[in-house]
């Protein structure tokens, strides 16, 4: 009860100090909070699974001059449902999210209908001047061009089916950035996880031919040497993106041991607004395994298991029906799963900053029983109504 009277009491002072925002012309704080009921089932006419999240964040931006910024940024999720009961070690799965060295994940609620975690996900200072910026903390290294995989991303790899987490994972670095020119710049970053191992590369970018790529050259936590590169322009009136990375073990420099990931992107919008998205992902991670649907929503991503077969194939059709109304629905396909997702999904927007969603995930695939060692059709249906308020 202590900790729910101490949550209630960040909250108030967080929302008075949103208050006396204009005042205070140097800091301010900003962030969402949704409510959002979720329903799990593998078929229809089977077990329904309910579940009821609330979602709150908070942003806090402190700008001290005109060359150092300070942030910090929390997500707070209250959960109450069936899940709790009846998938095994549930609320560790939340504390498993934590990758980085320090521990900011907290469950500070854990009971058997109830489960609160509170977990910080930015905290870093920052130091800027002319061409030159340092940022030093938590912080989200975002290197990717493509739309569902990024080869690319070898500090904060996150899954496209977390909708609710825009923000994203970030990673407790040290980035270093220098702009040569409007589009072009050069970087170094380097992270360390809660394993105490190193991951740290350099990227270049820069524009050619209309054109903006990049080159980056690094190592993956301290063993796979990486080597990799992207691009994003267009063909005529396509958006025309991709990216791939090539992992060398570091002990076996010699052989021929090393994995490739690759994703290739093509977009185009219709004057309509109709837009039209396709992506292709190719890893040649083949020793990869999935036994279950909760891989898919609770493993830890890293950029070399971002998939779990070597073929991937992604497309999504979204549509503004009103000024008010968007759609879209989002597919996937695993050719070696003889599987697919598919996920509907449609937006309305009451005001500026209050917003309602309904999200539907639906897997199928064919998976091993890891005792059996057969095949079997195993199907997952996820629907989500969600209200959300910035401020």
């Amino acid at each position: 009860m202590n900790k729910i009277i101490s949550l209630i009491l960040i909250l108030l002072v967080s929302y008075n100090i949103k208050s006396q925002e204009e005042k205070q012309k140097n800091w301010e704080i900003t962030g969402y909070i949704t409510n959002m009921q979720s329903v799990q089932f593998d078929s229809i006419k089977g077990t329904w699974i309910n579940d009821n999240l609330i979602h709150n964040r908070l942003n806090f931006s402190w700008f001290a001059n005109e060359k150092w910024i300070f942030k910090i940024g929390m997500r707070n999720r209250l959960i109450t449902g069936e899940s709790i009961k009846l998938i095994p070690d549930y609320a560790n799965f939340f504390e498993r999210a934590e990758q980085g060295y320090i521990d900011m994940n907290w469950n500070l609620i854990n009971e058997k209908s109830v489960l609160f975690n509170t977990n910080i996900d930015r905290l870093f200072l920052q130091y800027e001047k002319r061409n030159f910026s340092a940022t030093l903390g938590r912080q989200r290294i975002n290197w990717g061009k493509t739309f569902a995989w990024n080869p690319n991303d070898l500090f904060n790899a996150y899954s496209f089916f977390d909708f609710d987490y825009p923000e994203k994972p970030g990673s407790d670095a040290l980035r270093l950035q220098y702009y040569t020119g409007m589009v072009s710049s050069i970087e170094i970053a380097a992270k360390i996880n809660n394993n105490e191992e190193i991951t740290a590369a350099a990227l270049w970018r820069f524009n050619k031919w209309n054109y903006d790529f990049q080159i980056l050259a690094g190592i993956l936590n301290q063993n796979d040497y990486a080597i990799g590169g992207g691009w994003s322009g267009a063909i005529k009136n396509l958006d025309f993106k991709g990216e791939f990375t090539y992992l060398h073990p570091k002990e076996n420099i010699k052989d021929t041991t090393g994995l490739l990931i690759a994703s290739l992107s093509v977009g185009y919008i219709f004057e309509n607004s109709l837009n039209l998205q396709f992506e292709f992902l190719y890893s040649d991670n083949s020793a990869a395994e999935i036994y279950s649907f909760e891989q898919f929503y609770y493993k830890s991503l890293t950029v070399k298991n971002l998939a779990f077969t070597k073929y991937n194939a992604f497309a999504q059709v979204g549509y503004q029906i009103t000024p008010l109304l968007s759609a879209n629905i989002s597919g996937m396909y695993y050719p070696k799963l003889n599987g697919y997702f598919l996920g509907p999904s449609f937006d309305y927007s009451f005001t500026d900053n209050l917003y309602f969603s309904f999200v539907v995930q639906a897997f199928s695939a064919e998976l091993e029983n890891p005792f059996t060692q057969n095949k079997q059709r195993i199907n997952a249906t996820f629907a989500f109504l969600r209200l959300k308020w910035n401020f």
